[in-house]
């Protein structure tokens, strides 16, 4: 018997795959440039500063020792490895592909979650693991928007303008049910869009400062928990 020919088979890559990747291909090299030595330096200096923030913070909390115990029982410390450390990679990666929308939504993402992460540990104590800790929280305050009030009401500011043009204030960017939207393709960028990355860069700022100051009043906070069980 003879050879028979396998049926012939649609391409894995498409020409408007090709085509997509060859613009964001162009965009990266370009705004790359851009981020690194033009009007968009000062954004990407704060994106940057951010992951090494979360690198600075992951560390102090592996300092704790206990680890099994403290990922556990706090959600905190989940919140840095599970949200802030995949969202900070995805907001440098966003920026250099020109998804300034995507940007403003992981900031704002990064902010609610971590007023979520911060008052499910100190109102919910003494559950036994975070995600229990999490779960009450929901249940007795669903809006991120006023977690985020109680946890410092000088954020809301930044919730609104992080709202201001690219999601609706009424409704939840994070939580059940909810997820970010996706730019449908890169862009490159031009001097038009200087003072939206401007607003990017003072975004990223606060949040690096709202991050350090959560971080230390959690740390507070355990400090004196740990300091009543050994009394």
């Amino acid at each position: 018997m003879g050879w028979r020919s396998l049926p012939t088979q649609d391409p894995l890559v498409s020409p408007v795959d090709v085509d997509v990747l060859r613009q964001v291909n162009m965009s990266l090299t370009r705004n790359l440039d851009f981020c690194q030595s033009g009007e968009g330096s000062k954004a990407w200096s704060e994106v940057l500063g951010l992951r090494e923030d979360f690198k600075s913070h992951l560390a102090w909390v592996m300092g704790l020792g206990h680890l099994s115990e403290t990922f556990s029982r706090h959600a905190v410390p989940n919140y840095l490895v599970r949200v802030l450390h995949p969202l900070s990679q995805s907001l440098r990666v966003n920026l250099l592909l020109g998804m300034l929308p995507d940007c403003f939504l992981e900031v704002r993402a990064l902010t609610e979650q971590l007023a979520r992460a911060f008052q499910a540990d100190l109102k919910f104590s003494k559950e036994a693991t975070f995600t229990s800790k999490l779960s009450r929280l929901d249940v007795r305050e669903p809006s991120l928007y006023k977690l985020t009030g109680e946890t410092d009401a000088s954020v809301l500011p930044l919730l609104s303008e992080l709202g201001h043009g690219w999601v609706r204030m009424d409704q939840p960017l994070t939580g059940m049910g909810a997820s970010l939207p996706v730019s449908a393709a890169s862009a490159t960028y031009t001097s038009r869009d200087v003072p939206e990355l401007l607003r990017l860069t003072s975004a990223v700022k606060r949040f690096r400062e709202l991050l350090s100051k959560t971080m230390s009043q959690w740390s507070s906070k355990l400090e004196k928990k740990d300091s009543a069980q050994t009394a």
